[in-house]
Parts: structure tokens; sequence; C-alpha cells
């Protein structure tokens, strides 16, 4: 792809969630913010951005509770051109979940943008780069990075996918209690700007506004939807027993990173 054709992309950092796995860790620290190596979670995901080109906007979607962590953080990573946003909630009671929060977020991106969405507790090692580009070879449908575990029984917990010869996506399941495979998808999507219309109408629906993958696996029913497999490691923070291995493996790895590059 040309850079006359490459399209404006902004991305999109899903932050507004509690972390209820962690308590009591998360009770006063956002999982985002988890110290890793020798910064925090999240900057190993700007630090992923950095090495794309650059972004029209990149937005982070926090809850009321760790706003000002957040405004903190920025702070100190010097990262002014990044945007936070607000979604009002105080508690896991009262969050509005993931989906509802990228509608938040996605009103704040120029409609023409693709969009690139990002769980900011991912913690991975793979190029983003690499599936960004994938991405906009198969615009205008939507994009799924997704991950070969070892064992299906690792993937109960997860979203659970298929994929046909040419990374087209026939089978996405949330947390199925029965696995037919062990691929499955990261929270890290490229929604292309045709398809952004497709949350809304999600919502419209009455369907569950919690977890990214119950929109991915409505949308997979309905067009063509692809994955792209990645190699390298990737963890779901999601848990004590994870947050504690990755903890452990990253403690002499680099976390800080300089400013994520945007366009003008």
């Amino acid at each position: 792809m040309t850079s006359a054709a490459r399209p404006r992309v902004s991305a999109v950092l899903l932050a507004a969630g509690y972390g209820t796995r962690l308590y009591p860790l998360t009770k006063t620290v956002s999982k985002a913010l988890l110290p890793i190596g020798t910064g925090v979670l999240l900057d190993t995901i700007m630090a992923q951005l950095k090495t794309l080109a650059p972004l029209r906007k990149t937005i982070l979607i926090s809850n009321a509770l760790f706003y000002d962590d957040f405004a903190a953080w920025r702070t100190r990573r010097r990262l002014r051109r990044v945007v936070l946003m607000n979604d009002g909630s105080t508690s896991p009671e009262s969050r509005l979940g993931a989906i509802r929060d990228l509608a938040l977020a996605l009103k704040q991106v120029p409609a023409a943008d693709d969009v690139l969405v990002l769980g900011t507790d991912n913690l991975f090692t793979w190029s983003l780069k690499e599936v960004t580009e994938f991405a906009q070879t198969r615009r205008p449908a939507v994009t799924v990075a997704a991950y070969r575990l070892r064992s299906k029984a690792q993937a109960r917990k997860l979203a659970v996918v298929e994929l046909d010869a040419t990374g087209r996506l026939t089978r996405f399941v949330e947390k199925p209690a029965r696995p037919v495979s062990t691929t499955v998808a990261m929270c890290v999507y490229y929604l292309p700007s045709a398809a952004r219309p497709r949350i809304a109408e999600f919502l419209s629906a009455g369907h569950r506004g919690d977890a990214p993958g119950y929109f991915v696996e409505w949308l997979v029913r309905r067009e063509t939807v692809y994955g792209f497999v990645t190699g390298g490691e990737w963890f779901d923070v999601g848990s004590y027993a994870v947050y504690r291995n990755v903890r452990e493996r990253w403690r002499r790895r680099p976390a800080r990173v300089a400013p994520v590059r945007h366009g003008h």
C-alpha cells in the first residue's frame, strides 16, 4: 500500500475496567498502571503504538475512579497529545462496559479515520505494525488479532476463533465451555471507517456492551471479518497469577517509552 493510499488511523485504548479478578491489587490502581519492567503495563502498549505511522489521535478512556492517575501518568510520560476521556463510572457496578466505552470514544475520532482498538490489559511482543498492515489490505472488513495457545483448557476464558485459508474468521465464540480450537482473539481490533457504524447498530439492538468479543461474535455472523494470527508472546493480564508471572519475566525489560507520534 502506497503512502498516498494509506488510510488515516486513530487509536482507542480501553482502560475503564476495574480489574476485579486482580483484587485487592487493583482496588486502588488501574490494571493498566500496574508496575512491569521499568514502567507500567500501559507503557508497553505505547511502545508498540510508536512503531506505527503517525496516528491522527490517540484516545484513552478511563473510569472516574482512576482518571486522575492516568492524567498523572500522561504528565510523567510527556504524552500531552494523548486525549484522556472519563466515562463517569465509579465502581464495577456502574461500569459502562468496553463496547459502550468504545462508542463513547469514537465520538472524538474523525469520521473518516480507521480505528485501532486495544485493551490495555494486553502484554505482547509481536508486531502491532504487522497486524495493522495486514488489516489495511483487508479493508473495509474488520480485522482481529489472534493468538494460538498451547491447550484448549487455556482457551475457555477467552474468545475462541477458527479461520479459513484466507484468514477469514469462520467461527467466533466468546468464552466457550468446550473450545473447538486453541486459537483465540485478543482485544486488538482494526475497525475501518466504513465498519465503525456497526458499533452503534450492535448497541441499538440491545446486545451486551461489556466484553468486546460479543460485538465481534455478532459481526462474524453478518459479514466478513478477518483474523491475523501473530507470533511472539502474549499475555491477558487478568489474574494475579498471570500478573505475577509476567512481572517476573519483564523485571529487566525496559517499559518507558517516548511520546507516541501523531499526524497533523
